[in-house]
């Protein structure tokens, strides 16, 4: 079919080979010639009386129906006449119609001859009725100089025409009816239309009442038609002809919209089935459309009532639609003669009448392709602004109960007043003004509430039909009217109509002014078509012509104020569907971008466009287009033929530095926090992307360049205060400093990287931080950034930058712990706590090396710890350790300032990143064949474990020491000897060492110049003391005899060493030989300080605590602490799902093999992490019952496992091998699950819990660690001291009430070491549970779709509890340009990954491993009980000494370190 020439051709098309009938209307008959004016008021009179009918015969019946015929046609005055006539023709037709109870008045009686046939007469009494819509052309000027009697008199017209019009509608539904019944009926309703519609539209005339109504009864009678009789292709062909010529009356786009929808409704019913979107139809519209009307009744009158008005788009073609014959008529009848027939007044509507035809047409294509409930919710904007008024019961005419649903209510007002605007009626367009409360808006389980404020909207349903089948139906229309007034210069060698011509009788200056008015109307055809090439589906190909006219038609909508906002509206997907050349769109996408995200308002023409949501709709664009200037950066900027705007550019040069000043001065202007969290994610990629473009061109910059261009990259804006006000004018540097940059230069990326840290600390402080999801979307950024700066000595940012973001970071600390403690909140906390992680990100030794910046740190952190600063305000006084009320601001932060000052403290001095966990345990020492070792707890929360036989590879004698130690934050090893000197000061066999050696002879010795004194005499005073002889002789001391031999022998001796010390040579001392057997254990403890004895407070805890590992379960207790990392944990599962895959055995077989996955896949996983052997690995290997579990291998070194592309992504199952990443604070596991590590264990749930409620969860493993979990510490097997919680945690009522009223708790990392004996379990309950993260490699796209989650999620277990609301699953498609789209669902935990952005594949894994970190972070920031590994551990020690430790007093305790473990 041609359709072109159908919709061009009102009697070409499918009827071609028909005429039209002519609707000739009743006559006057022989009564109009002769005049019969008396003759129809003395019969119509008697005729309408409730007596029986005088008629007998059909001659008679014959003859008052001539009466009647000329009556119907009477001047409007004889108003008596007229209604008589009308009632008489109404109870005639009575016959035709079920039996109904008895109506008051009684209506007219039916003659016996009408009674016998009444369909022989039915067509002569509806032919007949044709006569009373027939304008009355004498009473024009009584309408116009008497308004109040013409006003009345219309509206008695009306009230008549309404009663037949009911009666039509009455018999349609209820009668039943011939073909012939039909076809009168039909031409009835025709008639009376063409009457009252075809003449342009005059002021205060019946048309303009009756002309919705008439309309509306047309298109419901014609659809009953297509029902039970379907009309002729004549009839069709008629009611096509006389649509075009009424198209400048509003209420026919708007009867036709309303009809033809309905019947899209069903039609889509019929062709897709239940589980296609039901478009929802109002409650007054669902009977539209009869329940048993056949399929193919509804596809015929569907394609044949979509095309009933002829080509929309002529609308905005004033000419065109003047050329019917009542506007040659007008033009040739008017005063001042042959005026221009396209001048007439009435045709200033047709801007709003176009409008609204896109309109609907644009609801047509939503509902192909899914939408309809979105048309349904959104409405005509216009459509509530023109409503008519409602009206009192007493103003209605006919009286409600006996009007239809769709009876117009006729206003009594006088012609002059104003009257409301009726081109909409009150229950057309199926109910845009009011939603009934049966239909509600779906919104998708992982809608972004959090992240743009409402709901999303759902995704399209894959059901959809393909882009070039919607094309077929309404794209030549969409084409058309979205071409409208330019110029075509695309093809001149053939005729297209990719523009509208202006008709000959106006100038090119004219015609674009009289355009202006249809822009609405062509930005509504504009934003269809890019919702219909926006629902392309992954593997569909769209023909090149209609792509070709898309990319025209968008490309100088985008140029066009009018326009370009509702392109961007719809096309936000345009550029991750794999479109072919739709890169030609990019510069003047940018273009608007620019205009939309550079400032807070458009400098667009918006119109009836949200603002709201045209900018999120521009984020998501934007998101989509910042890996381009990276992908495409040698590629030549494409353009249209026969422009040669950006000759020579590549679109690397020309995106680059336009992409990202759109970046900064968006995220610099945002208001909406809601919105400020994708465009933070647009920051961010811009940033990564453009850091790794200028990567490779730093290679190749001389030596030093980077350093010799610092001043480049600070920003002007550095000078201002972290916490004060922020103005305009200095928001306005930001975005100035990146203007000014060079985006050629090689330190770009470094600038970039340094600007966009300013802006988004100046906004964290300034406007983001009463926001949650803001504020942690921009702490994400800040710790994504911070890898950034350090990430590659090539990109090497001085330390001063790095300094000022770790200020502002302090800052912001400060700022939101100093709020009052009515502001303090769960969130407000969570905000100090992702502070706290992100200052851990930007710790490395250049920043610690600074002492002011220390300072700065240690400063935040003494305030997250203690509550307050000792340093105070200017003018406060210090406080002092011992001073200060330890309040902190609330737990969490407490915890997460604690995990920051021991990041501090590893790495200070220290130029690793932290240290490694330490592999050596019991296990270990008993594989090597030493023997017990002695287990202490040292303050209460470190357990100590000391061996005190020296290794069995050591060959020196000395006796060493090793000690285990396990405190709250890792498990280290210490080996300590006892050496008398250094190892390279030894001789011999090592057995001693030599004295050293004089350098310098000694000095002679000298004579005593002095002699000794002789002893004095005695005197009496000596006397008076008796001497020790005489004391032990009194005492009879039986052992004095002995002490005064041992007296003598010791004198002779000192007298014997004085007379020969002259005479000998003295000889060398040599130092005895080390003991190698000794208590080094004891040394160890008194060398650190834990055997002071009697120093130890009284009633205190003592410092040092003896354990029992004799009892039965310690060496499971000791696995439970050393089960329990040290950094957090995070699991992610990987899947690769083929195009069509939809069960959670194939997708996971497909990694069995590298041939049935994509190599982009592989690419992925090795990115990811490093392989590591979950046997041999310390660390996290993404199941509870083989982590931190390095089981000892003293046989033979385990070598690393080799790294080969060629074998299966299913080792990485979590069996042998898992992919491993670390930092100083987290530890990733990915794990690829191959189907056979769920075989093992009978009952997988077992091993997993999943609640959807708050509580403890305990698992039911039969493993080692079954005794208790690490994860859950909440037992009742022992008990530590609670956390008492601060004042912004406790109740309301306790908030007078210090809850650390303890003066003797002194300020340190232990808050809880005092004593509590009497007390059990850990304090907080631990409801950790952990977020499930699914990474999904899909080949189609719209797979996403249907993923089976729940059953994938079975291979997905961790040991761990988890619920199912807080399972994310991360989506990666590959695009043919080589990008990857991402879905992540739910969207609003993804961190620094928004849905929908395109990234490039060389930095897909470190998004990946950042968008997984944000999630975990983001789940455990979730609830204020989370306990972080640091604490867990702390409480599992505690939990042990509780258990196992041995009640001896001091001196038991002494005398315990001097006997060798037994």
């Amino acid at each position: 079919m041609d359709f072109s020439n159908m919709n061009n051709n009102c009697g070409g098309g499918m009827y071609a080979e028909w005429s039209s009938l002519p609707l000739e209307g009743g006559g006057r008959g022989v009564l109009g010639a002769v005049g019969g004016r008396d003759v129809v008021l003395a019969v119509v009179r008697q005729l309408a009386s409730h007596e029986p009918s005088p008629l007998n015969t059909d001659a008679e019946v014959e003859w008052v129906l001539e009466v009647i015929r000329f009556g119907l046609s009477l001047p409007l005055h004889e108003h008596e006449a007229l209604r008589d006539c009308v009632r008489v023709c109404c109870s005639w037709l009575s016959p035709l119609l079920p039996p109904a109870p008895p109506a008051q008045p009684p209506p007219p009686a039916v003659p016996p001859p009408v009674a016998a046939a009444p369909a022989r007469y039915a067509r002569k009494i509806l032919k007949h009725l044709h006569n009373l819509f027939v304008p009355r052309p004498n009473e024009t000027l009584t309408f116009v100089y008497q308004l109040e009697l013409g006003g009345d008199l219309i509206s008695k017209q009306a009230v008549l025409c309404h009663r037949v019009l009911r009666l039509a509608r009455n018999l349609a539904g209820n009668a039943n009816l011939g073909a012939s019944e039909w076809r009168s009926l039909l031409l009835l309703l025709l008639s009376a239309a063409s009457a009252l519609l075809s003449p342009p539209a005059p002021h205060h005339s019946a048309a303009e009442q009756l002309c919705e109504r008439v309309l509306c009864v047309l298109f419901e009678v014609w659809i009953l038609a297509c029902h039970r009789c379907f009309p002729s292709p004549p009839l069709w062909r008629t009611l096509r002809e006389q649509c075009i010529k009424w198209r400048h009356r509003a209420p026919l786009t708007e009867q036709w919209t309303r009809a033809s929808l309905c019947l899209t409704a069903r039609l889509l019913k019929h062709m897709y089935g239940p589980l296609f979107p039901a478009m929802p139809i109002s409650d007054e519209d669902s009977n539209l459309i009869p329940a048993d009307m056949s399929a193919e009744a509804v596809m015929q009158s569907w394609y044949r009532v979509l095309h009933t008005i002829g080509n929309p788009v002529d609308l905005c073609r004033p000419h065109v639609i003047s050329q019917t014959p009542d506007f040659l008529q007008y033009s040739i009848t008017q005063e001042d003669g042959a005026r221009d027939p396209s001048q007439h007044p009435c045709l200033q509507a047709l801007p709003s009448i176009f409008h609204k035809a896109m309109k609907g047409i644009a609801a047509h294509v939503d509902a192909f392709l899914g939408r309809g409930i979105e048309w349904w919710v959104q409405g005509f904007s216009a459509s509530s602004a023109v409503l008519e008024p409602p009206q009192e019961e007493g103003d209605l005419t006919p009286p409600a109960h006996r009007r239809l649903a769709k009876s117009f209510s006729v206003s009594t007002s006088k012609p002059r007043d104003k009257q409301p605007d009726k081109s909409t009626p009150r229950t057309s367009l199926i109910g845009l003004t009011s939603r009934p409360s049966s239909v509600a808006p779906t919104t998708p389980p992982n809608s972004i509430t959090s992240q743009v404020g409402e709901a999303e909207k759902p995704p399209l349903t894959p059901l959809r039909p393909k882009v070039n089948s919607i094309f077929h139906l309404f794209g030549e229309w969409l084409f058309e009217a979205a071409l409208i007034g330019t110029t075509p210069v695309y093809n001149n060698n053939q005729q297209r109509a990719d523009g509208t011509p202006p008709p000959p009788s106006l100038s090119d200056a004219t015609f674009k002014l009289n355009m202006l008015s249809y822009q609405p109307g062509r930005a509504e055809a504009l934003g269809t078509l890019c919702r219909v090439l926006c629902s392309k589906q992954c593997r569909e190909e769209v023909l090149a012509p209609y792509l070709a006219r898309c990319y025209a038609a968008i490309h100088r909508g985008l140029r066009d104020p009018a326009t370009a906002g509702a392109v961007v509206l719809n096309a936000a997907d345009i550029f991750r569907l794999d479109l072919d050349g739709v890169l030609v769109l990019v510069p003047d996408f940018i273009t608007a971008l620019d205009r939309i995200l550079s400032e807070r308002e458009p400098k667009l023409e918006c119109g009836s466009i949200d603002k709201r949501e045209l900018r999120k709709a521009a984020i998501s664009a934007l998101l989509s287009l910042v890996a381009f200037p990276h992908h495409y950066k040698e590629l030549p900027v494409p353009e249209f033929p026969g422009c040669n705007e950006y000759a020579g550019m590549t679109l690397g040069d020309f995106a680059r530095g336009k992409i990202s000043l759109i970046c900064v001065s968006a995220v610099q202007v945002e208001c909406s926090d809601a919105l400020a969290v994708p465009l933070l994610s647009a920051l961010y990629l811009c940033v990564r992307h453009n850091a790794h473009v200028n990567h490779g061109k730093a290679m190749s910059a001389p030596p030093g360049s980077t350093m010799s261009h610092s001043t480049d990259y600070k920003a002007r804006s550095d000078s201002g205060s972290a916490t004060g006000s922020v103005d305009q004018s200095s928001l306005e540097d930001f975005a100035a400093d990146v203007r000014e940059l060079d985006p050629s230069s090689p330190i770009f990326g470094a600038a970039l990287v340094v600007r966009a840290t300013y802006l988004v600390c100046h906004r964290l402080i300034s406007s983001w931080k009463g926001d949650l999801q803001v504020s942690l979307a921009a702490l994400e950024l800040l710790s994504g950034l911070a890898k950034l700066h350090s990430a590659k000595p090539e990109f090497v940012i001085e330390a001063i930058e790095r300094k000022r973001a770790v200020r502002w970071i302090c800052d912001y600390i400060t700022v939101q712990c100093s709020r009052p403690p009515q502001a303090h909140s769960r969130d407000l906390h969570s905000c100090v706590v992702a502070a706290y992680s992100c200052l851990a990100s930007w710790l490395c030794p250049a920043l610690l090396a600074d002492p002011d910046c220390l300072a700065t740190l240690m400063e935040v952190v003494e305030l997250g710890i203690s509550g307050s600063k000792s340093l105070g305000k200017p003018g406060e006084p210090q406080k002092m350790k011992d001073e200060k009320e330890l309040k902190p601001v609330s737990m969490r932060v407490r915890d997460a300032a604690e995990s920051l000052l021991m990041l501090i403290l590893e790495q200070v001095g220290n130029s690793s990143n932290g240290s490694a966990w330490c592999r050596l345990d019991e296990r270990w020492l008993s594989a090597l064949g030493h023997g017990r070792l002695r287990h202490f707890i040292a303050d209460g929360n470190i357990l100590l474990s000391l061996l005190e036989e020296p290794l069995a590879n050591s060959q020196e004698p000395q006796p060493t020491l090793i000690v285990i130690i396990r405190c709250g934050w890792g498990r280290y090893a210490w080996s300590l000897s006892s050496r008398g000197a250094a190892r390279c000061a030894t001789r011999g066999n090592g057995a001693a060492c030599a004295r050293p050696i004089d350098m310098l002879e000694p000095p002679p010795k000298v004579t005593p110049q002095c002699l000794p004194l002789p002893n004095p005499p005695p005197c009496a005073v000596d006397s008076a003391f008796p001497g020790l002889e005489a004391v032990l002789r009194q005492l009879n001391d039986p052992e004095a005899p002995t002490l005064f031999k041992l007296l003598e022998q010791q004198a002779a001796i000192e007298k014997r060493v004085r007379e020969s010390e002259n005479h000998i040579v003295p000889e060398e001392y040599m130092p005895p030989e080390p003991v190698t057997e000794f208590q080094t254990a004891r040394l160890f403890l008194s060398h650190f300080g834990y055997l002071n004895i009697g120093g130890d407070k009284k009633g205190g805890p003592p410092r040092l605590v003896a354990l029992d590992d004799a009892q039965p379960g310690f060496a499971a207790a000791l696995r439970r602490v050393d089960a329990c990392g040290s950094r957090t944990a995070v699991t992610a599962h990987v899947f690769c799902a083929r195009a069509g895959q939809t069960s959670a055995a194939d997708i996971v077989a497909n990694a069995h093999s590298c041939d049935t996955v994509s190599p982009g896949f592989i690419r992925m996983l090795r990115g990811l992490g490093a392989p590591v052997r979950v046997r041999s690995h310390p660390g996290w290997t993404g199941h509870v019952d083989t982590s931190y579990d390095a089981h000892p291998d003293c046989g033979h070194a385990i070598a690393p496992p080799p790294v080969s592309g060629e074998k299966a992504p299913a080792l990485y199952d979590g069996r042998d091998q898992v992919l491993y990443w670390s930092d100083s604070t987290n530890e990733i596991a990915f794990v690829v699950p191959s189907g056979f590590e769920t075989s093992e264990t009978e009952d997988r749930q077992n091993d997993s819990i999943k609640s959807d409620v708050d509580g403890s969860c305990v698992s039911t493993r039969g493993s080692e660690k079954a005794a208790g979990s690490c994860w859950d510490v909440s037992s009742n097997s022992s008990g530590t001291t609670s956390y008492e919680r601060s004042i912004s945690e406790s109740d309301k009522g306790d908030r007078g009430r210090s809850s650390l009223n303890e003066k003797v708790r002194a300020l340190s990392l232990e808050l809880d070491k005092h004593s509590t004996a009497g007390l059990t379990g850990s304090g907080r309950r631990n409801r950790d549970f952990t977020t499930k993260i699914m990474i999904i490699w899909l080949e189609d796209f719209e797979d996403h779709l249907n993923l089976p989650v729940d059953d994938l999620l079975g291979y997905c277990e961790t040991g761990l509890p988890w619920r199912r609301h807080e399972v994310t699953i991360l989506c990666v498609s590959a695009r043919r340009s080589g990008l990857l789209r991402l879905h992540i669902a739910p969207s609003s935990v993804a961190g620094v990954l928004a849905d929908g952005a395109q990234i490039s594949p060389l930095l897909l894994p470190a998004c990946l491993r950042r968008a997984a970190l944000d999630i975990a972070r983001r789940g455990r920031l979730n609830t204020d009980l989370y306990q972080p590994p640091h604490v867990r551990r702390r409480h599992l020690i505690q939990e042990l000494a509780q258990q196992y430790k041995r009640d001896l007093s001091e001196p038991e305790l002494l005398e315990s370190l001097f006997r060798t473990p037994s």
